[in-house]
């Protein structure tokens, strides 16, 4: 593996992107359809998770929920692993939206698919699938390395 190979990666990945990329929806911004993405189907997330985890201030994060709240996507409960805080979870309506979404235009994709053979179209599906799995690894290789550091943050608190 060279740095050619990533750079030619990274150059078709941003192609499709380009190409099969969906914008916002007329009933649903960029930031609704992600904040909707990060609550778990089967339980709630609190607000400070979906700020952080969105890059968002807590206060905009806060107006989204409201917002998505409003108009039946969410519900803010009591969290019941503990009372004192609200967590966000997904309604009926909210999960069904979340299942049906994509980032991407699947008729689009559906159609350029059908463009390569039935061989090419499962060597690519697994070797994405390959790759997308050794990302993955990795990323959480690292998570166990930084959590086992002596100089991580929750290490050093010990101390």
């Amino acid at each position: 593996m060279n740095s050619s190979d990533s750079a030619r990666f990274e150059r078709a990945y941003a192609s499709l992107w380009a190409a099969l990329h969906r914008g916002d929806e007329p009933d649903l911004s960029q930031h609704e359809r992600q904040l909707l993405h990060h609550v778990p189907a089967d339980g709630g997330v609190q607000l400070n998770h979906i700020a952080w985890h969105l890059a968002l201030p807590k206060s905009t994060a806060s107006a989204l929920v409201k917002d998505l709240e409003r108009r039946g996507f969410v519900t803010r409960r009591r969290d019941p692993r503990d009372e004192r805080r609200l967590a966000v979870t997904l309604t009926t309506k909210g999960r069904e939206r979340v299942e049906a979404d994509s980032v991407l235009d699947i008729r689009g994709l559906d159609a350029a698919l059908a463009d390569l053979s039935r061989d090419e179209r499962r060597a690519l599906v697994e070797a994405i699938e390959k790759l997308a799995e050794a990302a993955r690894a990795r990323r959480e290789g690292a998570r166990t390395r930084a959590r086992q550091s002596p100089y991580s943050p929750a290490n050093l608190s010990r101390t």
